[in-house]
């Protein structure tokens, strides 16, 4: 016979818990590195995010022009929908 439910969702759980614990210390270090990398180099808001954010548009609304990143609870106009079919499409980098 296999492992059991609960003993699976208690693994699960500390788990869960282990990883947010190893991400909180590892951005720590993620952090540092990329603000002294901003001030080396001396990069600007506008050159890291660009000047309209648009590279963070993920989804558009073809009928209204609204925009989602995909983070977060979906929009009305795009809840229950097929995701795909909203889908900003990039270019492929030369």
């Amino acid at each position: 016979m296999g492992p059991n439910y609960h003993p699976i969702k208690t693994q699960i759980r500390d788990l869960d818990q282990q990883a947010r614990r190893l991400r909180r210390e590892e951005l720590r270090g993620v952090l540092v590195d990329l603000r002294s990398k901003i001030l080396e180099y001396g990069i600007t808001a506008e050159q890291l995010f660009g000047s309209d954010l648009s590279d963070l548009v993920r989804y558009r609304d073809p009928q209204t022009g609204k925009t989602w990143n995909g983070l977060g609870r979906p929009p009305n106009w795009i809840r229950g929908k097929d995701r795909e079919a909203y889908r900003v499409k990039r270019p492929e980098p030369s």
